[in-house]
């Protein structure tokens, strides 16, 4: 795991190195282990390549290792009009030769931030094909990949990844992110220049381009929340590249934005009226558990310790159950190292799954390594994450940023975590409306009655069972009018439609939170639930089979029925990494809300477009404000 960061431009710009060795040290917190720089000239040829390499102390080239090159030692008259920047984590090939920028055939070079799980099959199938390779990184099957199937090579990847390669025979440049989205790819287009970086704080090193407000994309998150999936971002002029997407064009179309970004992968969900059968589910269940079993199989490739995020729920609790399965086929014995958040101090309980965690980590024979926020240390940590993230989130975060945190003290570099779940399986209480509406009335009044037991669902009962009524007398535009009053979409052709839709767009917001909190403590966060042949596979399956007698993710409790303790498989409450915000903030952090939120300009300028709650008690509603005024101070946001 990475970072990527550098500039394409039409004209010199004063200490243009030192821009981009400044973007590099902003990026550092993704990659402590190793920098590199590709420096390319007006003619857009190689000037140097190569970097310090910080277990070797030398300038690692193409080629081999020389000494020690500084980028103070170019000549003047070299000075490079385009800069290619990385920062590495280690994570496969620890030695020199997984360095970057890397380069193949003496002709690709690539940044890279990111994992491709299946490049060991890839490797196999390129040297059949007369590739050869110099180190055992997943960098160099990319580029070779590239070489042979051009960017068809997208659809060959499984894994996660943004990346610019860029072709000095050609002098094109090749720029992709994932089917998910989920490693990050941020751009700006000013001043003749095409910066880019893994995250916005560092495009804003770069002279073209200024500090300000989207006022746009702002006024939506206050209204609706976060969209961190939208080609826009809070900051004006910085956009990012949507997922499964890529750009291909030459330096000087990039430069002037003349370029497409054009789409290499969608689901199509299954839109069928199927009725439950109870020997297809046992039969579909039996192939969601492999499917999910080999995700897990492939994220556990890595040459440094793995641990997992352990929440108390089924999702993170199907993932450690396979890893232990896993690594005891392949002779791998040792105790795994699991991560949770909880709350047991008076007035948080609430908010703890800590009774669920010990019960898993028991079960499942794991060291269960545990972290509870301090009230009085949330002010310092969330100027942290908001700093990390780049943008005001819909509320503190809290239980996530101290995952990573308690990580970070361990030797753990990687951890599987569990996001993605609950928008292909509909474990969202927010889905059992859209269920109940589009099923038929010999069906309805069952499922009524069994959600009825499902605690906080009554208000999306009543709600689907109006629609349901309004749909069959001939008004479906009042109920999809009142569904989207009710949750922001409408009921459109049924669940699966609308779990579509979540995993194109919300669940983005959730992988950039991923991204950020696990990269700010320099921990890489992998995701068996996103992969691709899995997110294929739950798509295609009906409706009925997710959502089901009472039950939401109903396929995958089915999986793990009778390998995991009924207690987590067939549990009806849905918590989700809970915060205790409305308690801290009507106690301890109210004074330092009202004070934190008294200067913000931002926060004027929006209130006359949109409404803003300004009531510490009203959390984590209101933690909008708080959120946009941090966002504010610690980028020196400037409205003007």
């Amino acid at each position: 795991m990475c970072g990527i960061f550098g500039y394409f431009q039409a004209d010199t710009i004063p200490n243009g190195l030192s821009v981009a060795q400044a973007m590099s040290h902003v990026l550092r917190h993704r990659g402590p282990d190793d920098e590199g720089f590709l420096l390319i000239d007006g003619n857009n040829a190689v000037v140097a390549a190569g970097g310090t390499d910080t277990a070797e102390g030398a300038w690692v080239t193409s080629t081999g290792f020389e000494p020690r090159v500084h980028l103070g030692d170019i000549p003047p008259t070299n000075l490079p009009l385009h800069v290619i920047g990385h920062r590495r984590l280690s994570i496969q090939d620890l030695s020199p030769l997984g360095h970057q920028p890397m380069c193949y055939r003496d002709r690709y070079w690539i940044v890279y931030n990111g994992e491709i799980y299946n490049h060991v099959e890839l490797r196999a199938e390129l040297e059949a094909l007369d590739h050869n390779f110099r180190s055992h990184s997943d960098t160099e099957v990319l580029l070779a990949a590239y070489d042979e199937w051009g960017v068809d090579c997208l659809q060959r990847f499984n894994g996660m990844w943004s990346f610019v390669l860029y072709d000095s025979q050609t002098r094109n440049v090749f720029i992709a992110r994932d089917r998910f989205g989920v490693k990050p790819f941020h751009y700006a287009i000013a001043g003749n220049s095409f910066v880019f970086a893994s995250e916005p704080k560092a495009i804003l090193g770069h002279p073209a381009v200024s500090i300000e407000p989207n006022l746009t994309y702002l006024c939506e998150y206050a209204a609706k929340g976060p969209a961190e999936y939208l080609h826009q971002t809070a900051f004006s002029g910085i956009v990012r590249l949507e997922n499964a997407s890529y750009i291909q064009c030459s330096i000087e179309d990039l430069i002037e934005g003349k370029f497409e970004r054009k789409k290499f992968w969608n689901l199509t969900p299954n839109l069928s009226r199927e009725v439950f059968d109870n020997a297809k589910a046992d039969h579909l269940a039996a192939q969601y558990r492999t499917l999910l079993e080999d995700a897990v199989r492939l994220r556990l490739r890595a040459d440094v310790k793995i641990g997992s995020a352990l929440s108390g729920g089924l999702d993170s609790s199907s993932i450690v159950y396979l890893a232990n399965k896993v690594l005891a086929e392949k002779g791998k014995r040792q105790q795994q190292e699991t991560f949770s958040c909880v709350y047991k101090k008076p007035g948080t309980e609430s908010c703890d799954e800590s009774v669920f965690i010990d019960l898993l980590a028991k079960f499942l024979n794991v060291r269960s390594n545990q972290i509870e926020p301090s009230e009085e240390n949330v002010p310092g940590e969330h100027s942290k994450m908001i700093f990390a993230l780049d943008t005001p989130p819909e509320n503190t975060l809290m239980s996530s940023w101290h995952t990573f945190k308690k990580v970070a003290e361990t030797d753990v570099t990687v951890t599987l975590d569990g996001q993605g779940a609950d928008e292909q399986l509909g474990g969202y209480l927010g889905y059992i409306h859209v269920y109940l509406a589009h099923l038929p009335l010999s069906e309805l009044l069952g499922e009524v009655r069994a959600f009825l037991r499902v605690p906080g669902a009554r208000k999306h009962i009543l709600a689907g069972v109006s629609f349901n009524l309004l749909r069959r007398i001939g008004c479906s535009s009042v109920a999809n009018r009142l569904a989207i009053r009710l949750s922001g979409h409408s009921l459109g052709a049924g669940l699966n439609e609308r779990l579509h839709l979540d995993s194109m767009t919300s669940l983005g917001t959730l992988i950039h939170y991923a991204d950020r909190t696990s990269m700010a403590y320099s921990i890489e966060s992998r995701m068996p639930f996103l992969d691709y042949r899995l997110a294929e596979f739950l798509a295609s399956v009906p409706a009925c089979y997710k959502v089901h007698g009472g039950w939401t993710k109903y396929l995958a409790r089915l999986a793990f029925d009778g390998l995991l303790p009924d207690e987590v498989v067939w549990r009806r409450d849905k918590m989700g990494w809970p915060i205790p915000e409305r308690f801290w903030f009507s106690h301890g952090l109210k004074a330092w809300y009202q004070s934190s939120i008294q200067y913000s300009e931002v926060a004027k300028l929006l209130e006359k477009h949109v409404e803003l709650d300004r009531t510490p008690e009203h959390a984590p509603r209101s933690l909008k404000v708080l959120n946009i005024a941090t966002w504010e101070r610690i980028f020196s946001v400037v409205v003007r």
